[in-house]
Protein backbone atom coordinates (compact mmCIF):
# COMPACT_ATOMS: atom_id res chain seq x y z
CA UNK A 1 0.00 0.00 0.00
CA UNK A 2 1.41 3.30 -0.96
CA UNK A 3 1.65 6.06 1.40
CA UNK A 4 -1.66 8.03 -0.31
CA UNK A 5 -3.56 5.17 0.17
CA UNK A 6 -2.12 4.42 4.46
CA UNK A 7 -3.22 8.02 4.23
CA UNK A 8 -7.14 7.33 3.48
CA UNK A 9 -7.64 4.58 5.37
CA UNK A 10 -6.05 6.58 8.61
CA UNK A 11 -8.01 9.31 7.96
CA UNK A 12 -11.40 7.28 7.53
CA UNK A 13 -11.02 5.60 10.48
CA UNK A 14 -10.59 8.88 12.42
CA UNK A 15 -13.77 10.37 10.74
CA UNK A 16 -15.56 7.12 11.91
CA UNK A 17 -14.33 6.92 15.23
CA UNK A 18 -15.55 10.60 15.49
CA UNK A 19 -18.99 9.48 14.32
CA UNK A 20 -18.92 6.79 17.59
CA UNK A 21 -17.73 9.15 20.29
CA UNK A 22 -19.16 12.26 19.40
CA UNK A 23 -22.53 10.98 19.95
CA UNK A 24 -21.63 8.93 23.22
CA UNK A 25 -20.05 12.52 24.12
CA UNK A 26 -23.62 14.36 23.43
CA UNK A 27 -24.94 11.80 25.29
CA UNK A 28 -23.26 12.80 28.53
CA UNK A 29 -25.00 15.05 31.25
CA UNK A 30 -23.18 18.21 30.69
CA UNK A 31 -21.87 18.17 34.20
CA UNK A 32 -19.93 14.58 33.87
CA UNK A 33 -18.57 15.95 30.12
CA UNK A 34 -16.34 18.64 32.23
CA UNK A 35 -15.06 15.97 34.63
CA UNK A 36 -12.47 14.76 35.64
CA UNK A 37 -9.57 15.05 32.70
CA UNK A 38 -10.81 19.56 32.53
CA UNK A 39 -9.22 21.82 33.88
CA UNK A 40 -10.10 23.00 37.66
CA UNK A 41 -11.72 26.13 37.42
CA UNK A 42 -11.17 28.89 40.13
CA UNK A 43 -14.72 28.90 41.18
CA UNK A 44 -18.04 27.55 40.49
CA UNK A 45 -16.42 23.71 40.77
CA UNK A 46 -17.75 20.96 42.12
CA UNK A 47 -17.03 19.44 45.87
CA UNK A 48 -17.17 15.76 46.14
CA UNK A 49 -17.79 13.75 49.21
CA UNK A 50 -15.37 10.87 49.49
CA UNK A 51 -15.46 7.49 51.50
CA UNK A 52 -11.99 6.85 52.15
CA UNK A 53 -12.30 2.88 53.81
CA UNK A 54 -13.40 1.31 56.89
CA UNK A 55 -12.48 -0.22 60.00
CA UNK A 56 -14.22 -3.68 62.01
CA UNK A 57 -14.80 -3.56 65.27
CA UNK A 58 -14.71 -5.93 68.17
CA UNK A 59 -18.48 -5.63 68.65
CA UNK A 60 -19.39 -6.49 65.00
CA UNK A 61 -19.90 -2.69 64.47
CA UNK A 62 -18.52 -0.98 61.44
CA UNK A 63 -16.44 2.37 61.47
CA UNK A 64 -16.21 4.50 58.13
CA UNK A 65 -14.77 6.98 57.09
CA UNK A 66 -15.10 10.08 55.36
CA UNK A 67 -13.19 12.74 53.59
CA UNK A 68 -13.94 15.85 50.63
CA UNK A 69 -12.24 17.26 47.39
CA UNK A 70 -12.75 20.68 46.64
CA UNK A 71 -11.80 20.99 43.08
CA UNK A 72 -12.20 24.73 42.93
CA UNK A 73 -8.53 26.33 42.71
CA UNK A 74 -9.88 28.79 44.35
CA UNK A 75 -13.16 29.14 45.92
CA UNK A 76 -13.75 28.05 49.89
CA UNK A 77 -17.41 26.68 49.75
CA UNK A 78 -19.68 26.47 52.62
CA UNK A 79 -22.69 23.94 52.19
CA UNK A 80 -24.92 24.38 55.45
CA UNK A 81 -26.73 21.24 57.21
CA UNK A 82 -29.96 20.02 55.06
CA UNK A 83 -30.63 19.22 51.32
CA UNK A 84 -27.90 20.13 49.75
CA UNK A 85 -25.57 18.30 52.36
CA UNK A 86 -27.03 15.93 54.09
CA UNK A 87 -26.42 11.72 55.35
CA UNK A 88 -28.55 9.07 55.00
CA UNK A 89 -29.65 7.43 57.07
CA UNK A 90 -30.64 10.10 58.95
CA UNK A 91 -29.56 9.19 62.20
CA UNK A 92 -25.83 9.49 60.90
CA UNK A 93 -26.63 12.87 59.90
CA UNK A 94 -25.11 15.89 60.92
CA UNK A 95 -21.56 14.85 61.45
CA UNK A 96 -20.24 15.48 58.42
CA UNK A 97 -18.41 18.90 57.93
CA UNK A 98 -20.28 22.22 56.18
CA UNK A 99 -16.91 24.02 55.44
CA UNK A 100 -14.67 23.20 52.39
CA UNK A 101 -11.27 24.72 52.08
CA UNK A 102 -9.28 24.16 49.35
CA UNK A 103 -6.21 21.99 49.48
CA UNK A 104 -3.10 21.78 46.90
CA UNK A 105 -0.92 19.60 49.25
CA UNK A 106 0.34 17.21 46.10
CA UNK A 107 1.63 13.41 45.72
CA UNK A 108 -1.00 11.21 46.09
CA UNK A 109 -3.42 13.34 48.40
CA UNK A 110 -3.61 16.07 46.03
CA UNK A 111 -7.01 18.19 46.41
CA UNK A 112 -7.94 15.84 49.24
CA UNK A 113 -8.90 16.11 52.36
CA UNK A 114 -8.90 12.88 54.07
CA UNK A 115 -10.49 11.61 56.98
CA UNK A 116 -12.80 14.56 58.09
CA UNK A 117 -15.59 12.30 60.39
CA UNK A 118 -16.72 9.29 60.93
CA UNK A 119 -19.67 7.02 61.88
CA UNK A 120 -19.84 3.91 63.45
CA UNK A 121 -22.39 1.46 61.88
CA UNK A 122 -23.82 -0.71 64.92
CA UNK A 123 -23.62 -4.75 64.44
CA UNK A 124 -27.38 -5.11 64.24
CA UNK A 125 -27.39 -2.67 60.94
CA UNK A 126 -25.00 -4.76 59.23
CA UNK A 127 -24.61 -4.19 55.67
CA UNK A 128 -26.51 -0.22 55.67
CA UNK A 129 -24.93 1.99 53.32
CA UNK A 130 -24.48 5.08 54.35
CA UNK A 131 -24.47 7.69 51.86
CA UNK A 132 -23.21 11.01 52.12
CA UNK A 133 -24.72 13.50 49.47
CA UNK A 134 -23.42 16.79 48.50
CA UNK A 135 -24.69 19.52 46.09
CA UNK A 136 -23.12 22.76 45.00
CA UNK A 137 -22.85 25.04 41.49
CA UNK A 138 -24.71 22.94 40.00
CA UNK A 139 -23.21 19.79 40.71
CA UNK A 140 -24.78 16.54 42.98
CA UNK A 141 -22.25 13.86 44.31
CA UNK A 142 -23.14 10.79 46.88
CA UNK A 143 -20.89 8.38 47.94
CA UNK A 144 -22.17 5.36 49.58
CA UNK A 145 -19.90 3.99 52.30
CA UNK A 146 -19.90 -0.01 51.95
CA UNK A 147 -18.08 -2.39 54.64
CA UNK A 148 -18.31 -5.06 51.84
CA UNK A 149 -15.27 -4.89 49.88
CA UNK A 150 -11.48 -5.87 51.42
CA UNK A 151 -9.91 -3.38 49.04
CA UNK A 152 -11.39 -0.72 51.32
CA UNK A 153 -10.80 -2.31 54.59
CA UNK A 154 -8.07 -0.63 56.91
CA UNK A 155 -6.50 -1.11 60.37
CA UNK A 156 -6.75 0.80 63.60
CA UNK A 157 -3.63 -1.78 64.40
CA UNK A 158 0.07 -0.91 64.84
CA UNK A 159 1.87 -0.03 61.57
CA UNK A 160 5.04 -1.58 60.28
CA UNK A 161 7.70 0.07 62.78
CA UNK A 162 5.10 0.21 65.50
CA UNK A 163 2.99 3.69 65.09
CA UNK A 164 -0.16 4.08 65.62
CA UNK A 165 -3.08 6.53 66.05
CA UNK A 166 -1.88 9.51 68.99
CA UNK A 167 -4.44 9.89 71.64
CA UNK A 168 -5.81 13.20 72.13
CA UNK A 169 -7.85 14.08 75.23
CA UNK A 170 -9.43 17.67 76.69
CA UNK A 171 -8.10 17.12 80.25
CA UNK A 172 -5.70 15.29 81.14
CA UNK A 173 -7.40 12.68 82.91
CA UNK A 174 -10.51 12.43 80.98
CA UNK A 175 -12.56 10.67 78.05
CA UNK A 176 -9.43 9.86 75.34
CA UNK A 177 -9.93 9.60 71.66
CA UNK A 178 -7.65 7.12 69.40
CA UNK A 179 -9.77 7.40 66.41
CA UNK A 180 -11.30 9.71 63.28
CA UNK A 181 -14.54 9.62 64.86
CA UNK A 182 -13.11 10.97 67.80
CA UNK A 183 -14.99 12.78 70.91
CA UNK A 184 -16.61 15.91 71.77
CA UNK A 185 -15.31 18.70 73.97
CA UNK A 186 -17.65 20.51 76.31
CA UNK A 187 -19.15 23.51 74.90
CA UNK A 188 -17.10 26.75 74.98
CA UNK A 189 -18.91 29.71 75.37
CA UNK A 190 -17.64 32.71 73.04
CA UNK A 191 -18.59 36.27 71.86
CA UNK A 192 -18.23 38.26 68.70
CA UNK A 193 -14.30 39.35 68.11
CA UNK A 194 -13.24 38.44 71.41
CA UNK A 195 -10.40 35.99 71.10
CA UNK A 196 -11.35 32.16 73.30
CA UNK A 197 -8.80 30.07 74.05
CA UNK A 198 -9.11 26.22 72.42
CA UNK A 199 -7.22 23.36 74.33
CA UNK A 200 -6.51 19.71 74.63
CA UNK A 201 -3.72 17.37 75.45
CA UNK A 202 -1.80 14.62 72.43
CA UNK A 203 0.24 11.85 73.09
CA UNK A 204 1.97 9.78 71.02
CA UNK A 205 1.64 6.20 71.72
CA UNK A 206 3.48 4.17 69.35
CA UNK A 207 4.94 0.99 69.89
CA UNK A 208 8.56 1.32 68.56
CA UNK A 209 10.38 -0.48 71.42
CA UNK A 210 9.16 -3.55 69.33
CA UNK A 211 11.60 -2.16 66.61
CA UNK A 212 14.67 -0.81 67.70
CA UNK A 213 16.60 -1.29 64.53
CA UNK A 214 14.37 0.43 62.55
CA UNK A 215 13.01 2.90 64.78
CA UNK A 216 14.90 6.34 65.65
CA UNK A 217 13.16 6.90 68.44
CA UNK A 218 10.73 5.78 70.71
CA UNK A 219 8.41 9.16 70.55
CA UNK A 220 8.24 11.19 68.12
CA UNK A 221 6.75 15.10 68.01
CA UNK A 222 3.64 15.35 66.97
CA UNK A 223 1.71 17.47 64.18
CA UNK A 224 -1.48 19.25 65.55
CA UNK A 225 -4.12 21.43 62.95
CA UNK A 226 -7.29 23.51 64.32
CA UNK A 227 -10.23 23.70 60.96
CA UNK A 228 -13.41 25.12 61.63
CA UNK A 229 -15.69 22.11 60.32
CA UNK A 230 -18.84 23.58 60.58
CA UNK A 231 -20.19 27.29 61.37
CA UNK A 232 -21.65 30.48 59.80
CA UNK A 233 -18.14 32.29 58.77
CA UNK A 234 -14.45 30.93 58.98
CA UNK A 235 -12.47 31.78 62.15
CA UNK A 236 -9.46 33.40 62.93
CA UNK A 237 -7.43 30.50 64.73
CA UNK A 238 -3.94 31.33 65.93
CA UNK A 239 -1.96 29.13 65.65
CA UNK A 240 -3.95 26.79 63.44
CA UNK A 241 -0.96 24.48 62.41
CA UNK A 242 1.97 23.01 63.95
CA UNK A 243 3.62 19.97 62.55
CA UNK A 244 5.65 17.67 63.60
CA UNK A 245 9.13 18.79 62.56
CA UNK A 246 7.80 22.39 64.13
CA UNK A 247 7.59 20.58 67.58
CA UNK A 248 10.97 19.09 67.04
CA UNK A 249 12.71 22.10 65.62
CA UNK A 250 11.37 23.79 69.13
CA UNK A 251 12.68 21.16 71.20
CA UNK A 252 10.12 19.26 71.83
CA UNK A 253 10.95 15.74 73.58
CA UNK A 254 8.57 13.05 74.64
CA UNK A 255 10.36 10.51 77.13
CA UNK A 256 7.67 8.54 78.37
CA UNK A 257 4.46 6.87 77.10
CA UNK A 258 3.58 9.08 80.25
CA UNK A 259 3.65 12.40 78.39
CA UNK A 260 1.61 14.54 77.16
CA UNK A 261 1.60 17.65 75.31
CA UNK A 262 -0.63 20.61 75.96
CA UNK A 263 -1.66 21.96 72.52
CA UNK A 264 -4.00 25.36 71.89
CA UNK A 265 -5.16 27.94 69.78
CA UNK A 266 -6.58 31.19 69.86
CA UNK A 267 -9.78 30.97 68.23
CA UNK A 268 -11.56 34.49 67.00
CA UNK A 269 -15.17 34.80 65.64
CA UNK A 270 -16.61 37.40 63.58
CA UNK A 271 -20.19 36.16 62.98
CA UNK A 272 -22.72 34.84 65.88
CA UNK A 273 -23.89 31.38 65.80
CA UNK A 274 -23.37 27.88 66.20
CA UNK A 275 -19.71 26.29 65.62
CA UNK A 276 -17.69 23.26 65.57
CA UNK A 277 -13.62 22.87 65.22
CA UNK A 278 -12.00 20.16 64.78
CA UNK A 279 -8.58 19.19 65.90
CA UNK A 280 -6.21 16.53 64.14
CA UNK A 281 -3.19 15.57 65.65
CA UNK A 282 -1.11 13.34 63.60
CA UNK A 283 2.47 11.46 63.93
CA UNK A 284 3.63 11.77 60.02
CA UNK A 285 6.94 12.28 61.39
CA UNK A 286 7.30 8.76 62.33
CA UNK A 287 8.61 6.88 59.38
CA UNK A 288 6.12 4.82 59.08
CA UNK A 289 2.82 6.61 59.00
CA UNK A 290 1.59 9.27 55.91
CA UNK A 291 -1.66 11.23 55.13
CA UNK A 292 -1.28 9.71 51.75
CA UNK A 293 -1.35 6.00 53.63
CA UNK A 294 -4.34 6.91 55.74
CA UNK A 295 -2.16 6.45 59.31
CA UNK A 296 -2.37 7.56 61.70
CA UNK A 297 -4.12 10.56 62.76
CA UNK A 298 -7.08 11.14 65.56
CA UNK A 299 -9.57 13.56 65.78
CA UNK A 300 -11.70 15.28 68.20
CA UNK A 301 -14.27 18.25 68.33
CA UNK A 302 -14.79 21.54 70.21
CA UNK A 303 -18.48 22.79 69.85
CA UNK A 304 -18.64 26.67 69.90
CA UNK A 305 -21.63 28.66 70.62
CA UNK A 306 -20.81 32.57 69.60
CA UNK A 307 -22.95 35.26 70.89
CA UNK A 308 -22.70 39.01 69.74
Amino acid sequence: MNKIKRLAVRTQALFLMGLVVTPLFAQLPSHLREYPLADRKASGDLVAPIFNGWTPNDNGSVTMLFGFANRNREEVVDIPLGPNNFIEPAQFDGVQPTHFPVYNRGGFVGINERGAFAVTVPADMAGTEVVWTLKHAGYEYSVPGRATSTTYEMSDGERALGSLAPAIRFDIDGAESTTREGIMAARVAASVGIPVNLSAYVQDRGNRADYPEQSKLLFYPLGTEWVLHQGPSVPELEPALITGSDRAEAGFSQSSAEDWTHVQTNATFWEPGEYIIRLRADNFLAPDTRFDNMCCWSNVYVPVTVTP
